[in-house]
C-alpha cells in the first residue's frame, strides 16, 4: 500500500475531523502505528485545522462575562451594600388583594350544596335505573310463563 495516496485521497483530513467510520478510524490507528510519516502527517494537519479554527474565531464580548455571572452572584462583597440592588427576588406570601379576584365565602357553601345535591342525583339515577331493569326483567319472566301457559292449554284442548 502505498502512504502517499492514502494522504492524497483525504482520508487524514476526515480522520482529524471525526468524519470517518468507525472501521476507518481503527485503521487509521493502525497504518499510524505502522508509518511514522502518516503520523507526522496527522499531526501536521491537526495543527493546521486548529490554527485555522482560531484565526477565523469569533469572539465574545467583555460584557457577555459578567452579565452570565450576574444572577450567580448572590453575596454582597461591597462595602456598602446599600447600593447594590439584590438579584434575587422574594415571593410575597401574603399579596396585596386590590390586585386579585376575591371571591366571597358563601360561594364555597354553595358549590359544596351543588357537589352534595350532584351526588344525590347521580345515585339516584343509578338506583332508579337499576330498579327500571328489575322490573322489566320481571315482566319479561312473566310474559315467557304466560306464553308457556297458553301452549300448554293449547296442547291440552286440542286433539291429538
Amino acid at each position: 500500500m502505498n502512504i502517499k495516496e492514502y494522504i492524497d485521497n483525504g482520508m487524514v483530513e476526515s480522520y482529524v475531523l471525526g468524519l470517518s467510520t468507525p472501521d476507518e478510524n481503527v485503521e487509521m490507528e493502525k497504518l499510524m502505528r505502522e508509518y511514522p510519516e502518516l503520523k507526522t502527517e496527522f499531526d501536521a494537519m491537526d495543527r493546521t485545522i486548529q490554527q485555522l479554527l482560531f484565526e477565523e474565531a469569533v469572539l465574545p464580548p467583555v460584557t457577555l462575562r459578567s452579565r452570565t455571572l450576574q444572577p450567580l452572584d448572590w453575596a454582597d462583597t461591597r462595602e456598602d451594600p446599600e447600593k447594590k440592588k439584590p438579584n434575587y427576588t422574594f415571593i410575597n406570601i401574603a399579596p396585596n388583594q386590590n390586585e386579585y379576584i376575591t371571591v366571597h365565602r358563601v360561594w364555597k357553601w354553595i358549590f359544596i350544596a351543588a357537589f352534595l345535591l350532584f351526588k344525590a342525583c347521580l345515585f339516584l339515577a343509578i338506583f332508579f335505573y337499576f330498579k327500571y331493569r328489575q322490573v322489566e326483567d320481571r315482566q319479561q319472566e312473566r310474559e315467557k310463563i304466560r306464553q308457556e301457559q297458553q301452549q300448554q292449554s293449547r296442547a291440552v284442548l286440542t286433539p291429538q
